[in-house]
């Protein structure tokens, strides 16, 4: 046999989710704000890495740091984004040289640039990327604007 409910009891279930409504609107804001940190701060990341990728495919490419940030410009779609480009040599005496952060011997790469005997050129090119990002609310205690970066190094193609 079912229960029957006082009357009293009737607007109960409601009166708790007025009560709750609030929070959970609260905490449904904080995670779609987190997500779009996480989102632009993924897209300004793979932006530096689109215009080093450009930057890396042969020495002419290397050389052209505008292209290479306009490479990142447009990989991101991020308005606020700012990005900068950079390439350097240096030589490889044999021992493995790597492409390392920050570049070294940034600008040193000229068709002058020579190696010792025995030794190879390793060119590299470098972008860093950074933006900001406005949240779409602001609440109390909280900046009022992220800063997001990124960046990428790799060896130029020979």
């Amino acid at each position: 046999m079912a229960a029957k409910h006082r009357k009293w009891e009737r607007g109960q279930s409601l009166l708790e989710f007025a009560l709750l409504a609030p929070f959970l609107l609260l905490l449904l804001t904080g995670v779609v704000e987190i997500g779009r940190v996480i989102y632009y701060s993924v897209e300004v990341t793979n932006a530096a890495t689109a215009g080093v990728q450009f930057g890396a495919q042969n020495p002419l490419t290397a050389k052209n740091i505008a292209r290479m940030e306009n490479s990142a410009m447009q990989d991101a779609g991020v308005s606020s984004m700012t990005a900068t480009a950079v390439n350097g040599c240096t030589c490889d005496p044999g021992n493995g040289t790597s492409c390392t952060y920050p570049v070294v011997g940034q600008g040193s790469c000229t068709n002058e640039f020579s190696c010792p005997a025995g030794e190879q050129v390793v060119e590299c090119v470098q972008v860093n990327t950074q933006a900001t990002i406005e949240p779409l609310f602001h609440f109390p205690g909280l900046p009022a604007s992220y800063q997001t970066s990124g960046k990428a190094v790799m060896r130029v193609r020979r």
